[in-house]
């Protein structure tokens, strides 16, 4: 991904585009083709922004051909959307969790943050207006590792992989929190061209989602299932229920073991 993990230099923002990250990837799979030839089966899998990326590179008929099957993981599917799922997500985990007696003041004290962000009736966010919302699921995600609803596994492969070139001096020197702020405003406006094409999308699907993911939750899952023109018996909604929005980290094996018994079924 263009200004992302250890990429170095300056960036040209006007390659910072959803479009260009989709031909980057249709690039990569391309290289992948020509080098152990056309014999070779891809499998897609995306996580968070890696499952809107997937999403809309799977938008196109051709691209989609390249692929025997899309593996989403806590995707982000619908950007407006999916602000008003996470803020439900957190509503509901915050009253589980006070149904159960724990820390009953600290859930609360988070439900009163959520019905001040509904006194607002925003119907459609922006890069300026979400940042609210961003706090709440901060609020939530470290109240939710405080329950110990779900677990850091640190030491598992998945997780070095995805933390090991995650350089804070690195980011600031980069600028790649402006790279986010700029794919961030094209998601609002991309929202509405991937929903008016997710029907185009009908290879088999796995959607695998946290229950206690309150970033991108299980309802982002739910509608690309209820979107896409994959059948029945091709597409599927798995939900980890000790995982957050980094299953990877939370449960690696079940993730690890549920995406292997996903491609021997249809390599």
């Amino acid at each position: 991904q263009r200004n992302a993990g250890l990429a170095l230099g300056d960036y040209d923002e006007e390659k910072l585009t959803i479009e260009q990250h989709v031909e980057d990837l249709d690039k990569v799979i391309d290289l992948l083709f020509h080098n152990f030839s056309d014999d070779i089966q891809i499998f897609l899998a995306g996580h968070s922004w890696g499952g809107y990326l997937g999403t809309a590179f799977l938008l196109d008929d051709e691209r989609q051909l390249k692929v025997k099957s899309w593996m989403n993981i806590n995707g982000l599917i619908n950007r407006n959307m999916n602000l008003f799922h996470a803020i439900e997500r957190i509503q509901f985990v915050a009253e589980e969790q006070i149904v159960n007696n724990v820390n009953v003041e600290a859930w609360r004290n988070i439900l009163d943050e959520i019905e001040v962000e509904k006194t607002k009736s925003i119907m459609q966010y922006d890069v300026n207006l979400e940042d609210n919302v961003f706090d709440l699921i901060n609020l939530a995600e470290v109240q939710i590792l405080r329950d110990n609803l779900v677990e850091d596994n640190f030491d598992s492969p998945f997780s070095s992989i995805y933390s090991d070139n995650y350089d804070p001096f690195r980011i600031i020197l980069t600028n790649t929190g402006d790279r986010d702020r700029t794919l961030r405003t094209q998601m609002y406006v991309y929202d509405t061209f991937l929903d008016s094409n997710l029907d185009k999308i009908n290879i088999p699907c796995l959607n695998i989602y946290g229950y206690f993911d309150v970033n991108t939750p299980l309802h982002q899952g739910e509608y690309l299932m209820n979107k896409i023109s994959t059948s029945q018996n091709d597409k599927e909604l798995l939900i980890l229920n000790k995982s957050g929005h980094s299953t990877m980290r939370n449960e690696p094996t079940e993730l690890a073991n549920e995406m292997k018994a996903w491609i021997e079924k249809y390599r």
